[in-house]
């Protein structure tokens, strides 16, 4: 195995989206054994830092395959001192929405009522018109740790890495997006995800998922497929634990996910399911 990574909300992080003291226990363990680990996930630079930080490594730095594959940061470790790395990261890679893609997402979005958070760098931008857009700013905020940068309109010249139609029936959001696409009203290049947790659609460049930010990742090190080893729960984590020599998904995971992997963990992830398939 020379590379382990893993998704984090749903299947690293517990109940609370924390890493359990068990769970840095045996990743410390992997990287003390030299086996390279990497983060994929949904989430923007900011919001992944804090576990980067709280792993507290000794060496080099730690990739992160983050907005789902549209940009692989690379943290480095936090200094002995307790000097801030979150702003020395750097980028191995993006692949941002093209702006006349992105501007037909807002489009759409505001004649269907949704709330979007456009993503650039490490800013999130939202123009809530509700209290109900406002509630949805703040839950995602709490689950993250994200902070959200309000604007009466979103920056028309940034390209985002991904987009969240924000809503509490992403099931139904989700059927409306892929008929919209059908029809033309939405660009059929982008992919829609339902997200994890369940209070979002997103969206990404057509190319952009976990798996090609898990092959570029591999690339980049001169890993091969055969060598990785893949931990996911959702449905945004299927290309991703399919790419990998060996696939894990996890017991409270999609049956998407299921599906395509090698393995099944026999725990959930509040009950260190990661940890004990390590």
């Amino acid at each position: 195995v020379k590379l382990v990574a893993f998704d984090l909300d749903g299947t690293l992080l517990n109940t609370d989206h924390q890493l359990s003291a068990v769970t840095l226990g045996k990743l410390r363990e992997l990287h003390a054994l030299g086996v390279p680990l990497a983060f994929a996930t949904g989430r923007s630079g900011p919001a992944v830092y804090e576990h980067v930080a709280a792993l507290r490594l000794e060496g080099g730095p730690l990739p992160c395959v983050c907005y789902n594959g549209g940009v692989c940061f690379e943290f480095p470790q936090p200094c002995a001192d307790g000097a801030d790395a979150r702003d020395r990261k750097t980028i191995l890679f993006a692949s941002p929405i093209p702006l006349d893609d992105a501007a037909a997402v807002v489009a759409y979005a505001a004649a269907e009522g949704l709330l979007v958070q456009y993503y650039v760098g490490d800013d999130i931008f939202v123009s809530p018109r509700s209290d109900a857009h406002l509630d949805l700013v703040r839950r995602y905020g709490e689950l993250t740790g994200a902070t959200h940068a309000h604007v009466d309109a979103y920056p028309s010249d940034l390209e985002p890495a991904k987009m969240l139609l924000m809503t509490d029936d992403p099931d139904a959001v989700l059927a409306k997006v892929l008929a919209a696409q059908a029809s033309g009203a939405l660009p059929a290049a982008l992919t829609p995800i339902r997200g994890s947790p369940p209070f979002f659609v997103e969206l990404l460049r057509g190319d952009v998922c976990k798996g090609n930010g898990l092959k570029r990742l591999c690339e980049l090190r001169g890993i091969d497929a055969a060598d990785a080893v893949a931990f996911g729960d959702g449905e945004n984590d299927v290309e991703f634990v399919s790419f990998a020599g060996v696939g894990i998904a996890m017991k409270n995971g999609r049956d998407a996910v299921k599906a395509v992997a090698d393995r099944v963990t026999s725990s959930t992830n509040g009950e260190d399911g990661v940890a004990r398939a390590l």
